[in-house]
């Protein structure tokens, strides 16, 4: 029997000005509105959540809780907010209005956002309690989550984790959640599998998931990507604003991107190139190894220096880099191209791209995915492998962690290049020089004895190696451009909660 938790969540305070934007050149955005200009995403037709834990921790206090943005600042005007928490926020949340300023404010990469759901932390968890994963509210695709906690025992910690995790998977809701600012033992939401956990560029934040249980172990690489901010808190949104964009690509795009699509009741039609799986991979594909900053003095400079790989081919400090929206929009503008067992063009794959595979493993499907492309020029090439975490529709959230592996084989000099092949990791990450004139193979593998079925998804992108470390825009990157047009037993506790 599932029980409703109690929770134990806060905000992750230590709040930066959301005045500076120049965070945007810093993660690409001005160079992808140099190049597509008024065709930009903006998130429009993106339905979002905001959960953010209450300024207000006792349920018992007379101004319990505070949790929603003041929807009369200038920032939100003309945007629909909904409150679908049983108890409204007594005042505004400062701390909310400035993650809603970065997530869907006018300011905001992603300020064509309209329809916002704002949540406290503890009701949002709440609606998560049921026998099968819901459908979100009002559709929503992507939810930012600023806050940081534990549930009020191991064994709820580990029934919300597996909650959010469900979630992802089966109604592709995508989960952006921010690291503690400093070293913690907070699981929630930061140890979700399939969610996309967020840090800073200063790799000051907490590292590595926290211990729960026999699935949600210690050690797995956390974060997934990092933001140019001073604050997990004003990391995070942004890193979820980026999502909206690829969501709105994706799903505007439908098949001239996508060659499949899931209809998934209560939210719609979901496109490949908008999937969860996609989406992160792509974030985690396009992100910066190195950086060259100008809103913040803190940059890259030892991505993956020693002592600091880890087993999937990420940095344990900076996940897969910094955030570049450029490089991931060009990722999922340039479509999906199947592996070569699925029918995929024989001449090979683009410098950028994705595919998603819905039956692999050998259980009836292919083991193997293997993807050829031939290096026309010295390029710098990085890819991220993701894939869910299941959790069934059972009364003991079953769960399911499949293991695939990544790898590069050099044809032309015969050996593997590189690999990537954790055994408790859900994503596999390569990061390497490529030589002109070698033909290479990027394939998928499963790491398992027995046969199963199970889906993935891919991306990847070439650049040139004498490209600067920051995003540029030039004639190499023009061809993207054109494509880019395109019965349960109710306990109630309180809710510990902490922004980030």
């Amino acid at each position: 029997m599932i029980t409703k938790p109690g929770f134990y969540l806060f905000p992750m305070l230590f709040w930066a000005s959301a005045a500076a934007a120049d965070y945007k050149t810093d993660i690409g955005y001005q160079a992808l509105l140099i190049q597509l200009g008024a065709n930009i995403p903006t998130g429009d037709g993106v339905n979002v959540v905001h959960a953010e834990a209450s300024l207000v921790e006792s349920r018992d206090h007379p101004d319990y809780p505070i949790y929603a943005p003041d929807i009369l600042k200038v920032q939100f005007a003309g945007k629909t907010f909904s409150f679908p928490g049983k108890k409204a926020s007594t005042s505004p949340s400062g701390h909310a209005d400035s993650v809603g300023a970065r997530f869907y404010g006018k300011d905001s990469i992603a300020h064509g956002i309209n329809n916002i759901a704002s949540y406290d932390a503890n009701a949002w968890i709440e609606s998560l309690i049921s026998p099968t994963a819901l459908a979100p509210v009002n559709a929503s695709r992507i939810a930012n989550h600023s806050w940081i906690g534990n549930g009020d025992s191991v064994s709820e910690t580990a029934m919300i984790l597996r909650f959010v995790d469900r979630q992802v998977q089966r109604n592709e809701f995508i989960q952006v959640v921010g690291m503690n600012n400093g070293l913690s033992d907070s699981p929630l939401l930061g140890s979700a599998y399939n969610a996309i956990a967020v840090g800073r560029t200063d790799g000051r934040q907490d590292r590595g998931s926290d211990a729960v249980d026999s699935i949600y172990t210690a050690g797995r690489t956390r974060p997934d990507v990092v933001a140019p901010q001073t604050t997990t808190s004003g990391a995070t949104p942004i890193v979820a604003a980026a999502a909206a964009l690829l969501v709105e690509t994706g799903h505007k795009g439908a098949a001239n991107l996508s060659q499949g699509s899931i209809d998934i009741e209560g939210v719609g039609t979901v496109y490949n190139a908008e999937r969860g799986e996609t989406v992160k991979a792509a974030l985690l594909a396009g992100a910066d190894r190195a950086t060259q900053n100008t809103s913040i003095t803190d940059n890259i400079v030892d991505y993956r220096s020693s002592g600091h790989q880890t087993l999937n081919g990420l940095d344990d400090r900076f996940g897969a880099g910094q955030l570049n929206i450029l490089h991931s929009y060009q990722i999922i503008a340039s479509g999906e191209q199947d592996s070569l067992e699925d029918g995929g063009n024989p001449n090979g794959i683009g410098l950028a791209g994705f595919d998603v595979d819905t039956e692999f493993g050998g259980l009836a499907s292919n083991s193997l995915a293997t993807y050829k492309f031939a290096a026309a020029a010295d390029l710098n090439l990085q890819a991220s492998l993701v894939w869910n975490l299941g959790v069934w529709n059972d009364l003991n959230l079953t769960t399911t962690l499949h293991d695939l592996n990544l790898e590069l084989f050099d044809a032309t000099e015969q050996n593997i290049a590189a690999f990537s092949a954790s055994s408790v990791d859900n994503s596999e990450n390569l990061w390497l020089s490529l030589v002109f004139g070698h033909h290479y193979e990027l394939r998928v593998k499963s790491g398992e004895a027995s046969p199963f079925i199970w889906d993935y998804a891919l991306a990847w992108h070439m650049s040139p190696l004498q490209s600067a470390p920051v995003p540029l825009p030039g004639a190499f990157y023009l061809f993207f451009s054109a494509l880019g047009g395109l019965g349960w037993v109710v306990r109630r506790k309180r809710l510990n909660t902490e922004a980030c």
